[in-house]
């Protein structure tokens, strides 16, 4: 499942980044956001687009292409 189908306020760990351009991979890696990291869903803007995450650390918001590239479980 990607990271654009989890809820808001629900939980995902990530399994894998490999979806998203090498660039944006070692962007998100060097912020914290690594594989077996735990997301929570904070919100989404009025049209779903971009949607604001949280992790140990750091709040960011993701577009929904870069969310659908990111690999999660559901927590």
């Amino acid at each position: 499942m990607s990271l654009d189908e989890i809820a808001t306020g629900q939980k995902a760990q990530i399994l894998s980044l490999n979806g998203l351009p090498r660039a944006m991979r070692k962007k998100l890696m060097s912020l914290g956001i690594l594989p077996n990291t735990t997301l929570t869903i904070v919100r989404r803007a009025p049209l779903g687009d971009p949607i604001q995450v949280s992790a140990p650390g750091i709040n960011l918001a993701l577009s929904n292409g870069q969310a659908k590239a990111i690999e999660v479980d559901s927590l």
